[in-house]
């Protein structure tokens, strides 16, 4: 493609819905997805998407054979922020998708027809706790938090990127070895899954 010609990459940010044809045909010129898992749930997709579950994870599962994949999960009060709700979408993770498959907690705000108040930040705090025992990557999104948003060396836990609102700010050293684009921890060696090209 035209686009890789000049160094640029294709990320995707998607529902993940889509049937499994088109999504290999995506999948010659994509570089990164974010998928949406709106719920662990089939009930919150029959009722509030008018969708089934079922495709969304096919599509997370087939990507991550192919491309890096990152997950969010915008957390709607009384829909699908109980800690089970949480602790089962982590377990879908680890079992399909691997410890290392990052994952974002979003914050919802009301809009359109939704009308439930906005995401407690304790909601998406508790939810990063939950996350974080298990899962290497985790974030909390529409929400300032620098210890929330920082990416963190698995190993170590030095600070591997910074973020505050739209800017990142590498760790000093942070690169990929000359044998691939997979960034190594600066100070510990550990092999991330961070993606530098």
């Amino acid at each position: 493609p035209i686009i890789k010609k000049h160094g640029l990459k294709n990320v995707l940010v998607t529902n993940g819905y889509m049937e499994p044809a088109p999504l290999a045909d995506l999948l010659t010129v994509i570089d990164a997805m974010n998928i949406d898992i709106k719920s662990i749930r089939p009930s919150f997709y029959k009722k509030l998407c008018k969708a089934e579950l079922g495709p969304v994870l096919r599509t997370c599962e087939t990507v991550k054979k192919r491309c890096h994949l990152e997950i969010t999960n915008l957390l709607i009060p009384g829909e699908n922020d109980s800690p089970e709700d949480v602790r089962d979408l982590v377990a879908y993770v680890v079992e399909n998708l691997g410890t290392d498959t990052p994952v974002h907690f979003s914050r919802y705000f009301p809009r359109y027809k939704m009308a439930s108040p906005p995401t407690p930040e304790k909601s998406l705090f508790d939810a990063l706790e939950i996350a974080r025992g298990v899962l290497l990557y985790v974030y909390v999104g529409n929400i300032q938090s620098s210890e929330a948003s920082d990416t963190y060396c698995p190993s170590c836990h030095d600070v591997l990127v910074k973020r505050s609102g739209y800017s990142i700010e590498m760790a000093p050293g942070l690169k990929a070895p000359d044998s691939g684009n997979v960034a190594l921890c600066p100070k510990c060696g550990h092999e991330t899954n961070i993606i530098i090209r």
